[in-house]
C-alpha cells in the first residue's frame, strides 16, 4: 500500500532519517539570490509555473518578493497549456493534484526541449523516503508547505539561476560572433519551428534570403573591416526592424536571412521591398551607399517543407542577382511550378 502524500506510482522506501534546512542554508539565501540577479537577463524575471487544485496559495506572494513572476496557478489538463504557453524555467506540483499525476508531468516535462526542472510539494511532513520517491520518478526535491517554505525558495533560487545561465550560454552559442545575429543552427531551429507551426495550426511564414551586392569588390578595394562594416550595419538594421517572433539571421560571407512568423507571401514581398530600400539608404565610410538582393518564399504558397522554402527563397535570390542586383524577386506559386 502506497504511503500518503506518495507521487502515484512509486513504491515506499525505507525511512532513513530527517532533516534539511539547516541555519547554513538560511545564510545562503541571499547570496544565491545575487548569483540569480547576475545570471539573469536585465529585463528577464524567473518564470514559475504552479501545478495546485487549490485556489489560494498563501506562499505565493513570498516568491513573487523574491523576485520571481508566477506565469500561472493551473490544474490538471490545464497546466499543459500553461506549460506551452508561459514557458516557465521552473514547475512547481502538488502531489495532491487531481486530472494529472506526478508521473504523467514529469513525463511530459522530459519530452520537451528546455527539459524544465520540476518541484513536488504537499502537506505531508518531509521523510528520506519520501524525497527519494520524488526524485526516483525525476522531480528535483519534495518540500512540506508550509513549513518548510525556506527550502523550497532556496532550492527555486538554485534551479533558476542554473536554468537562466543554461539559457544564457545556448543563446551565446547560437549566435553569430560579428553580428549578435542568430547563426546557421539557429536559424534551422527556427525554420523547422515556423513550418511546423503551419502544419499544426495553419499559421504562414515567409523567408527572405539577402545577400550583399558586390561585396567581394568592396573587401577587395577596401579591404575585409570595411566590409565587416557593412555587414554589421545590415545586421543593425534587421535587428530594428524585425518583430518579436521573427528571427534574423547570418548564415555565413554576405548572405542574411529573415524568417518572418505569421505573413503571407503578398506581405513578405512588401516587406522585403520596403526592407532593401531601407538597406540602400545606408552609408558606410569610404563605401558610401551599399544594396542587397532579396529572394522571397512563404509557406504554404510557394513551398509546404524547410527544405523546400529555402530552395524557394534561394532560387529567387539567384533570380534577382541575375537580372541586376538591388532588387527583390518572389518565389513562383506552387501551382505554377506544376505547369513548368
Amino acid at each position: 500500500m502506497m504511503a500518503k502524500g506518495y507521487p502515484r506510482g512509486i513504491p515506499k522506501v525505507p525511512e532513513q532519517g530527517s532533516g534539511f534546512l539547516t541555519q547554513q542554508g538560511q545564510r545562503m539565501k541571499p547570496i544565491l539570490r545575487k548569483a540569480r540577479t547576475a545570471a539573469a537577463h536585465p529585463r528577464e524575471r524567473g518564470r514559475v509555473l504552479i501545478i495546485t487544485d487549490e485556489t489560494k496559495i498563501l506562499w505565493r506572494k513570498a516568491l513573487e518578493s523574491e523576485g520571481y513572476e508566477i506565469v500561472d496557478v493551473a490544474a490538471g489538463a490545464a497546466a499543459l497549456v500553461s506549460l506551452r504557453r508561459a514557458r516557465p524555467h521552473l514547475v512547481l506540483a502538488s502531489t495532491g493534484s487531481k486530472g494529472l499525476s506526478t508521473i504523467d508531468l514529469v513525463r511530459m516535462l522530459s519530452q520537451t526541449d528546455e527539459g524544465v526542472p520540476l518541484l513536488l510539494f504537499g502537506s505531508d511532513a518531509l521523510t528520506p523516503q519520501l524525497r527519494q520517491a520524488a526524485l526516483t520518478i525525476g522531480a528535483f526535491d519534495y518540500f512540506q508547505l508550509p513549513a518548510e517554505l525556506d527550502s523550497l525558495t532556496l532550492r527555486v533560487n538554485q534551479l533558476v539561476t542554473l536554468r537562466q545561465t543554461m539559457e544564457r550560454l545556448r543563446s551565446e552559442a547560437d549566435l553569430d560572433h560579428l553580428t549578435g545575429l542568430a547563426n546557421r543552427r539557429r536559424f534551422r531551429v527556427a525554420l523547422n519551428r515556423e513550418v511546423e507551426r503551419w502544419r499544426r495550426y495553419g499559421v504562414p511564414c515567409a523567408l527572405l534570403l539577402l545577400d550583399i551586392d558586390h561585396m567581394k569588390a568592396i573587401n577587395d578595394r577596401f579591404g575585409h573591416p570595411t566590409g565587416d562594416s557593412v555587414i554589421r550595419q545590415i545586421a543593425s538594421v534587421l535587428t530594428k526592424v524585425l518583430r518579436d517572433n521573427d528571427t534574423a539571421a547570418r548564415l555565413g560571407g554576405e548572405e542574411f536571412a529573415l524568417l518572418l512568423a505569421s505573413i503571407d507571401g503578398e506581405k513578405a514581398a512588401a516587406a522585403a521591398e520596403r526592407l532593401r530600400g531601407i538597406l540602400a539608404e545606408q552609408t558606410i565610410p569610404e563605401v558610401g551607399n551599399f544594396t542587397v538582393s532579396i529572394g522571397v518564399a512563404a509557406c504554404p504558397a510557394h513551398a509546404t517543407t524547410e527544405r523546400a522554402l529555402y530552395a524557394a527563397s534561394d532560387q529567387a535570390l539567384y533570380v534577382a542577382k541575375n537580372e541586376g542586383r538591388n532588387r527583390v524577386a518572389v518565389a513562383p506559386l506552387i501551382q505554377e511550378n506544376l505547369f513548368k
